[in-house]
């Protein structure tokens, strides 16, 4: 049977609360006291239950995660950021997956807040209006990482790549090396920031450069291989004029593009150039190795948990948004024309 708070007070002939006051040292007990229910704690390796403690000291030490995929390479990286400062700055994180879903978004902060975490991380899809209200209603600080509020900038505290620039970034990339034809696989229509803040940035580079936009050129879906093959295959079956290159919402979709074009005998980047985002780890062992956007989402992980815990400790209260650097790779998937 496990030993009790009770237990160690029984045998260090002190009461309950001594033995909560010494180890959470909310109120001095002289050094005898201190050092007789320390020897008892030792002996009997008592560990107390956080939770029961968090609901004397009103502090956990716990920090919650929401992600919408925990099986996204991206998120992954994230989390080890975040993962990295916790630790250095002893809290313990708990991590949940929404699957995207706005609901049962919601009902895990309310779970999170049930379990007393001091602080939430949240990488959603959509941070809407109901959302938004929900977050600044709570008694605790919440930073939105990877993903914006789609309500606006500066509500909530937020840190994230510019998902805009980056997009437009790979595109002009591309402009530059001669390209025109530029067909785009991006994220879904309902994901705000990677999906329609990507698109945004395709076409706002393509109007800059005075190329028209072909609808037929655009497909969005999930952020998987199949959508990336499914997605360039209606490209290439319902264009009389092929792209010279295709942009993708990440390097998971790049590599599906890739594998349909190797299916049809289509060289790449011979006969079409393709553009990843992300900069996964795995881009530099595919065949040939992606070009790509680099975002450092370990990095990204780090500062969002360092603005939390800044939060946490009182030294900010203001609503900003960070954004994270990114970077255009070139490797072998495009060419110059």
């Amino acid at each position: 049977m496990a030993v009790t708070i009770s237990d160690i007070a029984k045998e260090a002939g002190v009461s309950i609360s001594t033995v909560s006051r010494v180890m959470n040292g909310t109120k001095p007990v002289s050094p005898e006291l201190k050092d007789r229910v320390y020897k008892v704690i030792k002996k009997n390796n008592f560990k107390p239950n956080t939770l029961a403690q968090g609901l004397v000291t009103k502090k956990t030490n716990m920090i919650g995660v929401i992600v919408s995929d925990i099986s996204n390479v991206v998120f992954g990286a994230m989390t080890k950021g975040i993962n990295r400062v916790c630790e250095e700055k002893g809290y313990t994180i708990m991590i949940c997956e929404s699957g995207g879903e706005p609901e049962r978004e919601l009902k895990l902060l309310q779970l999170m807040e049930e379990r007393q975490i001091e602080g939430v991380l949240f990488a959603g899809i959509d941070v809407n209006q109901k959302l938004v209200d929900f977050i600044l209603g709570r008694s605790y600080p919440t930073v939105l990482v990877t993903q914006d509020a789609s309500i606006g900038d500066d509500i909530v505290a937020t840190v994230v790549h510019n998902n805009v620039q980056a997009m437009s970034d790979a595109v002009t990339f591309l402009i530059e090396n001669g390209h025109r034809r530029i067909a785009y696989l991006g994220g879904p229509k309902y994901d705000f920031s990677s999906g329609k803040k990507r698109l945004q940035g395709y076409k706002s580079a393509l109007t800059a450069a005075g190329i028209e936009i072909v609808d037929s050129y655009i497909e969005q879906g999930e952020f998987n291989f199949q959508f990336g093959y499914e997605g360039m295959k209606r490209i290439y079956e319902e264009n009389s004029v092929l792209p010279t290159a295709v942009v993708t919402g990440s390097d998971v979709i790049a590599l599906g593009a890739i594998q349909f074009l190797k299916n049809v005998h289509m060289d790449v980047p011979g006969d079409i150039s393709v553009m990843g985002f992300d900069d996964s780890n795995f881009s530099t062992y595919f065949q040939p190795e992606l070009s790509t956007v680099r975002i450092s989402y370990d990095y990204e992980g780090e500062v969002a948990a360092k603005e939390l815990i800044r939060r946490l400790e009182g030294e900010t209260a203001e609503a900003r948004t960070y954004y994270v650097p990114h970077k255009i790779i070139r490797r072998s998937t495009t060419k110059t024309l």
